[in-house]
């Protein structure tokens, strides 16, 4: 019999007198755009928990809802409270559904935005416990609440707590002292300057929380689990200024000391564990911690809390490696693993860790596309990876064998190409890819180059293994034309052809080389280098630049950086990417039109003022242009059914990529 690698990883643990078969917890993500109008859920979020209850975890924490006290008048913040009958219908399913597997199910609670609110979102002025200008819009002052209000709160997120209880939920996690969200904003100094019980020391600032474990046993009783979310830092160097790792900064918001003192009260008040979180609107990176953060970000901060609480401390933070996890609670740094971004990317992850096959776990790259991005941006939830979150229901017939099999030809081998070969492959096609360079990949080989694109190697890797044991054949060092379609034995064509960089349209832009180029090793990058385009491709590729030991700056025609695609940018990115260049010290020229490259210069014009920046080597990244010729020249005159996906037919994301593409082999 093989040997479990990580034992302390599937050993149980307990949260008040509630046993938990493994310690691996799916941390809260909020399924927005997958409720219904009263967010409460839908069978489609059952299925969607299901899924990752089937796959082995321990304990499911549902994405945050709001409480009803109508002190917060918008969509986002619609209760499901409101609706009782529908909640208790609804989570009596999900919680039938994933005791099934023997997964324990709490439901998450969120106190409100408070500052953190985005005016534009909301029909009423943003409350807080103080009189404070708003993160998103500081001409706005927040309204502060009152002492009747403050009470309101409380009470809503009792009954919302008795109602959880009475429709089966194991537990609850109260998102209280953390992330910036209003129950962090009554526990900071900054944020809550109240005369009344609920301001003043430390125990006044966060008598809401202990007002609410207070009705809560007298509501459920000593017995019933209630976690809590506690961060240890603020991270903000000021407000809507955050600091990056390593770099040395005075706290503005909440420090580790007074954290942790937070923290043992409330342990003593009553609750019965933590699920950790840091970090805080105004250093979101922190809070969702995108590729570009180290992994396991979170250890250490929470170690520190293991250190003083006799209560469980739930870790996520970037910690999807299980080798890291199970030594983190091997060494007593944590007590669990909470992780939400790769159960989304793989629900299947505890089987495969459990089971010794790492390599078929479908990484997740921290992208916080399909996540964050689009659930901040008011669209609904996806994943950048996994093309059937929230389609579990429909996933036996995507993926039922076919009683005809065809021989299906796939053109190209990026991500869209491998991923239609892949769907189309299980569903028993015949399937053959046909790529033109040496290796699979297309895009992802340069898009990985820089280490925190470490994961989209690993995807590259998944992909590959995939295609072997599917028995998938891939002819590389194949190009394909006119001439062998007509000859290619097939039933049906998949053209993935992808795209090519965008080039410089302006005297001397045949002097430039592209990102990918320079990435990848085919062009070598010299002296002082202009990197023109700020998106995000492009200042990627200046940090990595730069930590070559290039002398690099940024050139841009719009007014600002990484500004919004067809899929919304996620603001942790952004953000963090704007702060890097400003640390790295790399120049940053926006509103500045490239209009020449010459020998030794970059000549750009900015408000109407022609400049020129020294350059020995100007590197382009202003977006691709779609390969569709071949498509073109084969759609019309054959028979054949001929499908066109990927950048190839319009350039995108890794998230759009696989999408389209699997939508595509699905009915192939």
């Amino acid at each position: 019999m093989p040997e479990n690698r990580f034992p302390k990883l599937f050993s149980p643990f307990r949260i008040n007198n509630l046993e938990i078969k493994n310690r691996i917890v799916m941390a809260p993500m909020l399924p927005n755009g997958r409720l219904d109008a009263d967010k409460n859920l839908t069978d489609e979020t059952i299925a969607y928990y299901e899924e990752r209850a089937k796959g082995g975890a321990g304990l499911i924490i549902v994405g945050a809802s709001f409480p009803d006290d109508g002190l917060e008048i918008t969509d986002f913040a619609k209760s499901p409270g409101a609706a009782p009958n529908t909640f208790l219908f609804q989570t009596r399913k999900l919680v039938e559904s994933v005791h099934r597997y023997g997964c324990k199910l709490f439901f998450q609670i969120q106190l409100g935005s408070g500052r953190t609110a985005v005016p534009e979102y909301y029909e009423t002025q943003p409350i807080a416990p103080s009189p404070v200008k708003d993160r998103y819009n500081p001409d706005v002052m927040c309204r502060e609440l009152t002492t009747e209000e403050v009470y309101k709160l409380i009470d809503a997120v009792v009954s919302l707590t008795a109602l959880s209880q009475a429709a089966g939920c194991d537990g609850v996690n109260i998102n209280g002292v953390k992330g910036g969200y209003l129950g962090d904003q009554f526990a900071i100094e900054a944020f809550n300057q109240r005369t009344d019980e609920f301001g003043g020391d430390i125990d006044g600032r966060i008598r809401v929380m202990t007002k609410i474990i207070e009705g809560i046993r007298k509501a459920c009783g000593p017995d019933f689990p209630v976690t809590t979310r506690i961060g240890t830092k603020s991270h903000m160097k000021a407000e809507r200024v955050g600091h990056l790792p390593g770099e040395e900064y005075t706290e503005y918001g909440r420090d580790m000391e007074e954290s942790l003192i937070i923290a043992k009260k409330l342990e003593e008040a009553g609750y019965d564990g933590v699920v950790f979180g840091t970090g805080s609107y105004d250093s979101i990176y922190w809070l969702y911690p995108p590729m570009y953060m180290p992994d396991g970000c979170y250890i250490e901060e929470a170690s520190r809390l293991a250190e003083v609480l006799d209560i469980p401390v739930i870790v996520p933070g970037k910690l999807s490696d299980p080798v890291m996890a199970e030594k983190a609670i091997e060494e007593g740094k944590i007590d669990a693993l909470g992780m939400g971004r790769q159960f989304v990317a793989d629900p299947s992850w505890p089987i495969k860790v459990k089971t010794g096959e790492l390599y078929k776990i479908r990484p997740c790259l921290y992208c916080n596309n399909g996540c964050l991005a689009r659930v901040l941006g008011g669209m609904p939830m996806a994943c950048a990876v996994n093309p059937d979150v929230f389609a579990e229901r429909l996933q036996d017939t995507k993926y039922a064998k076919v009683s005809d099999p065809k021989k299906i030809a796939v053109i190209g081998g990026g991500v869209a190409g491998m991923e239609a070969a892949r769907v189309a492959a299980i569903r028993g096609h015949n399937v053959t890819i046909y790529e033109k360079e040496d290796h699979l990949g297309g895009l992802m080989i340069p898009g990985e180059v820089p280490d925190f694109k470490k994961n989209d190697r690993v995807l590259l890797d998944w992909y590959k293994k995939q295609l072997e044991d599917l028995g998938v054949t891939v002819k590389l060092n194949t190009p394909v034309d006119e001439d062998f379609i007509k000859n290619l034995d097939c039933d049906s064509i998949v053209v993935s052809t992808g795209s090519t960089p965008r080039k410089l349209p302006v005297p001397g832009g045949e002097l430039t080389v592209s990102a990918a180029d320079v990435l990848t090793g085919v062009k070598k990058a010299s002296g002082k280098v202009v990197m023109i385009g700020g998106g995000q491709v492009g200042v990627e590729t200046a940090l990595w630049l730069k930590e070559q030991g290039y002398d690099v700056s940024v050139v841009e025609a719009k007014d600002s950086l990484i500004a919004a695609t067809a899929e919304p940018i996620a603001q942790p990115n952004r953000d963090m990417l704007l702060e890097l260049l400003i640390y790295k010290k790399i120049p940053v020229y926006t509103g500045a039109a490239v209009k020449e490259i010459k020998a030794g210069a970059v000549i750009y014009e900015k408000d109407g003022e022609t400049a020129e920046l020294p350059c020995d080597t100007a590197v382009v990244s202003i977006g691709y242009v779609s390969d569709d010729t071949l498509y073109r020249k084969i759609d019309s005159v054959t028979a054949k059914q001929v499908w066109l996906i990927g950048d190839a037919k319009q350039p995108g994301t890794i998230m759009s990529s696989i999408r389209d593409a699997s939508a595509v082999a699905a009915i192939l």
